[in-house]
């Protein structure tokens, strides 16, 4: 599907958003990521059909096919259509068992062919994995004359809030670590001291840098350092087909953190919703700027013990109004992981694979300028000359040294062109200094 693709008449909406995503599309039709946010608009405006479509392209993908393939067991089970339902979960779970929300997906399936025993086994594991996926309204279908030995009607367990992460599961980068901990979690933790010298714990933090390099997993962090709620909030949560639904949904998730405070808010590419205003053709967004430069000032004024933290890949799109005082005012570089950080990301991801004798140290110093998304492309590069082996020999042949760093000479990181798109802005649109941080990285690993 070329530039001059004309989408179908079933793809032809009213709603302003869904069609501009559409026509950028049309003009990238090879953009994954772009086609995952029209499939997951699709479906939330209730055209299953057409998502179904888009989430089938995107099976293959090897970074968004387990979330392309959730996504189509979804459409297919809204379709009624529960044996290909049926079939695209099973393909995630074959590829990650324990996911948890794939397993919720089942056992709705499984309750929608009335298989209640397949059901309750996937539904107690899911909740087991992540206890805020309880669904009450599922466990009583299933459940439906649920009866203790003693006579009294059983209830549900009670589960505890989900333990997060901290910063002493994130491999290296000790600096930025120690930037967000005197910028962000020191005020939360300790208000009284830092208002005796004028400072406000809450307010935001905008993360940017590569893509890859674990900007959502040290959000989640973050989180974790301050003891507070992590609440990711996705795309597709905010933005709606009428008019005026998408701010009050945006208005909705402020208000819910305040409720659940501490609470920390997490947008993913927050350039998609914080767009500079100029670009814009439409209106349609400006009314989801407003409305979250007018949450976010809320949260200066409103709300201490609320935190929200943005990531973004693209900073020179996000408005310039979102890095004034009180909203994005800390803007926050995430370099690539540091050479601790590559080694135990490499430790990590090689862990459950068959793997020979390994020199991590090594590995990581080869390795130099390589996200973690990066690092996982080349340890599954290094697995299919694996399985090729074993093919061949009829046994399982482990993952060698030399295989990985066989996989090294085929491949490049996908750092290069980030850092060669934001050379330019460090060098000629750095009034501001927010790409200080950037320009230092740079300046050490002569990227400049």
């Amino acid at each position: 599907m070329g530039a001059g693709y004309t989408a179908p008449m079933q793809d032809r909406p009213t709603d302003p958003t869904l069609k501009l995503l559409l026509e950028a599309l049309a003009l990238a039709p090879d953009n994954a990521p772009l086609r995952m946010h029209v499939a997951t608009a699709m479906e939330k405006a209730a055209q299953p059909r057409d998502a179904l479509s888009h989430f089938e392209r995107l099976l293959g993908d090897r970074a968004l096919g387990d979330e392309a393939g959730l996504g189509a067991a979804r459409c297919a089970l809204s379709l009624g259509e529960l044996d290909r339902a049926l079939g695209f979960v099973n393909a995630v779970l074959t590829s990650v068992p324990e996911h948890a929300m794939g397993l919720l997906l089942r056992a709705r399936v499984h309750e929608r062919r009335n298989e209640h025993r397949d059901a309750r086994r996937d539904y107690e594991r899911a909740v087991q994995l992540d206890p805020e996926l309880a669904d009450t309204k599922l466990w009583d279908a299933l459940l439906p004359s649920r009866v203790e030995p003693d006579g009294a009607v059983g209830k549900e367990p009670e589960t505890g809030p989900r333990e997060g992460v901290t910063f002493a599961d994130v491999g290296g980068l000790d600096d930025v670590k120690e930037r967000i901990r005197m910028r962000i979690v020191l005020p939360f933790q300790k208000p009284d001291l830092f208002a005796a010298f004028g400072k406000k714990g809450g307010g935001g933090m905008l993360f940017y840098g590569p893509p890859g390099c674990g900007k959502t997993f040290l959000a989640r962090a973050t989180a974790g350092e301050c003891g507070a709620h992590f609440v990711s909030v996705g795309l597709h949560e905010v933005l709606d087909m009428w008019i005026g639904n998408s701010e009050r949904q945006l208005h909705a998730i402020f208000e819910d953190a305040r409720r659940r405070a501490p609470t920390v808010l997490f947008f993913d590419e927050v350039d998609a919703l914080g767009m500079q205003r100029a670009k814009l053709v439409t209106g349609a967004m400006r009314g989801v700027i407003t409305q979250f430069l007018a949450e976010l000032d809320g949260f200066a004024s409103r709300n201490e013990k609320v935190l929200v933290l943005g990531a973004t890949n693209t900073p020179w799109d996000v408005d310039s109004a979102f890095r004034r005082p009180g909203r994005f005012s800390q803007v926050l570089f995430v370099p690539p992981p540091d050479r601790p950080g590559r080694a135990q990301i490499l430790k990590l991801k090689l862990a459950e694979k068959p793997q020979g004798p390994m020199d991590f140290q090594r590995l990581a110093e080869m390795t130099e300028g390589w996200s973690g998304a990066d690092l996982e492309n080349l340890i599954d590069a290094a697995a299919e000359s694996a399985i090729g082996k074993s093919l061949a020999s009829g046994k399982v042949e482990p993952i060698t040294m030399p295989m990985l760093e066989a996989a090294r000479a085929r491949l490049r990181p996908s750092t290069r062109e980030w850092f060669g798109t934001i050379r330019n802005h460090v060098q000629f649109a750095n009034e501001s200094g927010q790409y200080d941080e950037a320009a230092d990285y740079m300046r050490r690993h002569n990227l400049m």
